[in-house]
């Protein structure tokens, strides 16, 4: 399945709902040809939450993680896996250091991030009982140190790293959403992750919604103008009640925030967290998962203001079932996006549902000749069957623009089991 749209008439109306159904492009059936096999990272060291990374002074060079739980008290640590030949194979690589390093007793395993600095230093986040650790390589991930007290702030959950200049760490997260009414907090480090400055607060409890989904930050260029999208609700954990999105500013370093909403949703926005990318013009994409009462959705909306104002939410496919999307983006208005989805509108629950990785490429945004292409990354499904939903996927551009995708999907042993592995798939072209 390969599907093509006009923005012309969605940039004129953007109201949901209302676009005409996208009918089927002259190209390549399924991506075929223009995906690569995917390629199994792990079945036994796998889960619902998938971060993918690249070197970006060595693209050979990826990092996975996925969360292990916590307390992880045989492994210490979350599962971490390392590709050094392009994502042909990967291994599972311990991120605590030697003896001295305290990680080592802080039983990590919560959730995880991954992250690259523009020289080449790798960074990986975990989280355990009491607090969140930052660990860092320089040396391809043969040897790693770290700390395991990285912000001095509530209970840690959900964090969110960006790498710039050498030696610079962006870092976001939320307060453990069973435990108090959550807020989104922001730190910085600029000794490679060593320390850390102190926290700030991006957005809190409030009248329209005591509870947040944490989607990921977004730095400028120049570090001036940092972003972050969330969905805001009542119910602690509730996924099925109305909820909202939003995106976080900051346009002095992370100093001050405020917030926009981008979309008032009925019932949930994401399963779990929304994803925002910046390209290169500074303009903003993002993307959430949100259902109808016919199908489930991927929404998009882009803002070419800072945050200000953005365009209504557009559906990138009617009629099929999307969930857990992640957005990157490049060039003057183009983005990449990856989900796992059903063409079963009514998937989750049904037993003979086929599951796929779906990829979208939406071109020009800012323009009315902008169009957006979707498809699958596989002509045979993913996995079939009842399908527990991943809390979220990603997708990373390289610098030719090809995307890379890292992804959490249902997997059926021989024994007829199901659970959760870990596929990386890369983009031809």
């Amino acid at each position: 399945m390969k599907k093509r749209l006009t923005l012309a008439l969605a940039l004129l109306a953007l109201i949901p709902g209302t676009l005409l159904p996208a009918e089927a492009d002259s190209g390549l059936p399924d991506g075929i040809g223009r995906w690569s096999d995917p390629v199994v990272v792990s079945v036994d060291q796998a889960h619902r939450e998938t971060s993918i990374v690249i070197n970006p002074k060595n693209e050979n060079e990826m990092l996975i993680c996925t969360p292990s739980g916590v307390p992880n008290v045989f492994d210490n640590q979350s599962y971490f896996h390392m590709s050094h030949n392009g994502g042909e194979s990967w291994k599972p690589v311990r991120v605590e250091g030697g003896p001295d390093d305290l990680r080592n007793y802080a039983f990590e395993g919560g959730d995880c991030d991954v992250a690259y600095d523009q020289g080449g230093t790798m960074y990986a986040a975990d989280t355990w009982l009491g607090n969140l650790s930052v660990g860092r390589s320089e040396d391809g991930g043969k040897t790693w140190t770290g700390t395991p007290l990285t912000v001095a702030a509530p209970i840690v959950d959900r964090p969110w790293l960006v790498g710039t200049k050498p030696g610079t760490l962006h870092l976001s997260y939320h307060a453990l959403q069973c435990c108090m009414p959550s807020a989104i907090w922001y730190t910085k480090s600029t000794d490679s992750g060593q320390t850390f400055s102190p926290v700030v607060s991006i957005a809190t409890a409030g009248p329209d919604g005591a509870f947040t989904w944490e989607g990921n930050l977004v730095v400028s260029r120049d570090e001036k103008h940092l972003y972050l999208v969330y969905t805001r609700r009542q119910d602690a954990q509730g996924r099925e009640g109305p909820e909202s999105v939003w995106v976080a500013s900051s346009h002095d370093a992370g100093a001050s925030w405020s917030s926009t909403k981008l979309a008032d949703r009925p019932t949930s926005a994401s399963f779990l967290y929304p994803s925002l990318a910046m390209d290169d013009a500074g303009y903003l994409h993002a993307v959430y998962s949100s259902p109808t009462d016919k199908d489930v959705p991927v929404w998009y909306q882009m803002s070419k203001d800072g945050a200000e104002t953005w365009t209504n939410p557009l559906p990138l496919t009617r009629g099929e079932s999307g969930y857990s999307p992640w957005i990157d983006a490049s060039g003057k208005g183009d983005a990449a996006v990856a989900w796992y989805g059903s063409s079963d509108p009514e998937a989750p629950g049904n037993t003979d549902s086929d599951w796929y990785f779906y990829w979208a490429r939406i071109r020009d945004s800012h323009l009315k000749s902008g169009s957006i292409s979707t498809g699958r990354t596989t002509k045979e499904p993913i996995f079939t069957g009842n399908s527990t939903i991943p809390e979220f996927e990603m997708v990373r551009l390289d610098k030719k623009g090809r995307m890379h995708i890292g992804m959490s999907a249902f997997h059926k042993t021989e024994s007829g089991q199901q659970g959760w592995a870990i596929f990386y798939q890369r983009e031809r072209r």
